[in-house]
């Protein structure tokens, strides 16, 4: 009798924990066309979460289990944010303000690492999430070949700044996901990372080129044996894109325009947003001015007189963000999270070879480095796809998928 009731409970857990798979590849599939359908899907992936904890909760110490390596950077840096936060300057701004950043776009990571542990779970998870850039990129490439788009590029289904944080990311995860796949699955991988190399030219955004560019880089010496042959082909595709910039206009001045800090409006702002920040942080050095108390101090006091943009809100780089929203122990907390992770997925991958740490670091870098003009923090749809590729490429490494089975 007792063995059978714990038959049909083990059962009913399984059950649940199949229909949060199946939330989870909607949100998958959501992740890069439509926020209300991600946010659909997430929603319902934490209703099951619930019941299945209410069902069999005995074992979540298990399942939220992460390598120190990986988590204490993190929690290093999240608990200087909430030491410092004690002192801010607007509660109210704070508290909402961590709650968006380190709650709800923080769900997936949690969610990735508890519920998506089969490798066959793994691998569709991950292709509906290459499907969903596929889809958004077409829409970016139909975008800057019909219509008008001007100098600011095309923005896909999202905010430009968000599409251009998304390929941050997707563009070299993809570039690695055609590297480690065999047959007909490569020359899919190939096609897939053309439409997204193509977005991201069509996206214009020069912060997600320099991101894209650096972590493909990085990542590609790091994963392929012949370091040799890597560089040459590397070369031969830089040779080749220098010839297309040179012979398109509007990318020749597009890519000029990254030095320009004389008149070049973009950059100026964003060197007086800088400055400002570190005005800020300077005079508030041990705590900063709180979470999400940024943009009302800068437009208050501490905007420059030669700055023409009053309405930004944000500093464009997250670091000048969080040493002028928390002081120095903020951003000495932020870099600690960002050389500690870096750390951890390279230290990995020499040790164990194993390609889930090659992902993470993709997914981190291209996220750090397109956050050094733009602050990726505040993108919803960004920081939820950033936190759920990093839980899989977790659970990527623990299930010891290797080079060639994708």
């Amino acid at each position: 009798m007792f063995q059978d009731e714990s038959a049909g409970s083990a059962g009913s857990v399984e059950k649940i924990e199949k229909w949060i798979f199946y939330f989870l590849c909607g949100y998958a599939l959501c992740s890069s066309i439509s926020m209300g359908g991600a946010n659909v899907c997430l929603g319902l992936a934490t209703v099951g979460t619930i019941i299945r904890l209410i069902k069999k909760h005995d074992d979540w110490r298990e399942l939220l289990t992460i390598d120190k390596g990986l988590r204490l950077p993190f929690l290093i840096f999240l608990g200087v944010l909430v030491g410092t936060n004690i002192f801010t300057l607007n509660m109210g701004a704070t508290a909402k303000n961590m709650f968006q950043y380190y709650i709800n776009n923080f769900e997936p990571f949690l969610l990735a690492v508890m519920f998506v542990r089969k490798r066959d779970w793994l691998i569709k998870i991950v292709g509906l999430m290459v499907a969903s850039s596929v889809i958004n990129n077409i829409y970016v490439i139909y975008q800057w070949l019909s219509m008008d788009t001007g100098a600011r590029g095309s923005q896909g289904f999202f905010r430009i700044m968000s599409t251009a944080g998304l390929l941050s990311m997707m563009v070299p995860t993809v570039a690695l996901l055609m590297l480690n796949t065999q047959g007909k699955l490569k020359w899919v991988m190939l096609v897939g990372l053309l439409i997204n190399a193509m977005g991201a030219v069509s996206n214009n955004t020069r912060g997600a080129w320099v991101a894209i560019a650096v972590t493909v880089v990085v990542t590609t010496l790091l994963m392929v044996k012949s370091k040799v042959k890597a560089l040459v082909a590397l070369l031969v595709l830089a040779i080749g894109l220098s010839v297309v910039v040179c012979h398109v206009p509007a990318m020749y001045m597009r890519v000029q325009s990254m030095t320009n800090v004389t008149d070049n409006r973009s950059n100026m702002e964003r060197l007086y947003l800088w400055q400002s920040a570190t005005n800020m942080g300077n005079d508030y050095p041990l705590t900063g001015v709180g979470s999400g108390n940024f943009g009302d101090m800068y437009h208050e006091k501490y905007i420059l007189p030669e700055a023409k943009m009053p309405h930004l809100g944000h500093t464009h780089n997250l670091f000048f963000q969080e040493f002028a929203e928390h002081g120095y122990p903020g951003g000495i907390a932020f870099v600690i999270w960002v050389l500690g992770t870096i750390a951890y997925c390279i230290r990995g991958w020499h040790k164990e070879k194993k390609t889930g740490y090659i992902f993470m670091l993709a997914i981190f870098m291209g996220l750090m480095i397109n956050g050094l003009t733009e602050h990726t923090f505040s993108h919803p749809i960004v920081m939820k796809w950033f936190w759920f590729g990093m839980g899989i490429s977790y659970r990527w490494i623990k299930a010891d998928i290797s080079v060639g089975v994708i």
